[in-house]
């Protein structure tokens, strides 16, 4: 049901964004640790653009590294595995920066 709500949001955003012109084409950042499926996505955008700018656009999925920064030596990384030590000091004191995250990051019009 999380993906109902994200997938509102994006389609709220990029209308606001498109104005009155026909959105064709929506780029999608997806975080490589991100819990939410392209299909429940593409599942509720058909359903809820219906009669919208957006009806028939097409959606757009590029999947981006996670990064991490190590609260010791504040390197930034991208994990090469799930459980991971930071790469300089071996701390496992680590944080998440991004990849578990949807981003829309931008719209074709027309």
């Amino acid at each position: 049901m999380h993906e109902l709500s994200l997938t509102q949001n994006l389609l709220e955003i990029a209308l606001q964004n498109a104005g009155d012109k026909r959105i064709v084409r929506v780029n999608l950042l997806m975080g490589e640790l991100s819990d939410e499926r392209e299909e429940s996505i593409q599942f509720y955008w058909d359903d809820i653009a219906k009669g919208t700018l957006a009806e028939k656009a097409v959606l757009h999925f590029q999947r981006v590294q996670a990064e991490m920064k190590c609260l010791d030596c504040e390197t930034v990384f991208h994990p090469t595995e799930i459980v991971a030590a930071c790469p300089s000091c071996r701390s496992h004191r680590l944080t998440l920066v991004s990849g578990d995250d949807v981003k829309l990051e931008s719209i074709d019009v027309e």
